[in-house]
């Protein structure tokens, strides 16, 4: 069975020491909501609101885990066999935790800018509708259209416009990235 759990984002300074950036907690209704906010993170979420929201990727790491397996797997039995670009472009085994950011990075890259492997903010209304077309993309990727569907969705969208509670993401219908053929319903 598969789990989305509360999860604390880190990342790492221009030092390279790891900061704690935020903690997601999963709220009773389905809702998420941000907490223990840096101060980064709480500059970036002033402003968001409904014309300007962020996108929350809440990882399930089940099918993470489960995934990464599957793709080193695959991999392995292939000795020629190199991750693509927007992973790193390296060899195989990845991990999880690569698998994620590289991901979130991936997606981000037409939003505001991503922070730890989960939050992509600040979006215009524009690069918000870009990141959910990348997500659903995803899912016609050459490498993720190999896993097999009982390791997707990899994790759940959730969207966070509300100028009156920043840090409160409620369920966006775009999965990331979703069971393979959904994405060509675009």
């Amino acid at each position: 069975m598969s789990r989305c759990v509360d999860l604390e984002v880190k990342s790492d300074d221009s030092q390279g020491v790891e900061v704690a950036e935020y903690r997601v907690q999963r709220l009773p209704g389905g809702n998420v909501k941000l907490e223990s906010l840096s101060p980064r993170v709480q500059g970036v979420l002033s402003d968001v609101g409904l014309d300007d929201p962020a996108a929350l990727l809440m990882w399930d790491v089940d099918n993470v885990s489960a995934a990464v397996v599957h793709l080193n797997n695959a991999a392995a039995a292939n000795a020629n066999a190199m991750a693509p670009a927007w992973l790193g472009g390296g060899a195989f085994p990845i991990t999880p935790s690569g698998f994620m950011q590289a991901i979130a990075t991936r997606v981000g890259a037409q939003g505001g800018g991503v922070i730890g492997n989960a939050l992509i903010a600040p979006n215009s209304y524009q690069q918000y509708a870009k990141v959910q077309i990348l997500m659903c993309l995803l899912g016609l990727d050459p490498l993720v259209s190999t896993l097999p569907a009982h390791v997707l969705p990899l994790a759940r969208n959730f969207s966070m416009g509300d100028r009156m509670a920043q840090t409160t993401g409620a369920p966006d219908p775009v999965l990331a990235p979703p069971a393979p053929g959904v994405a060509a319903i675009l």
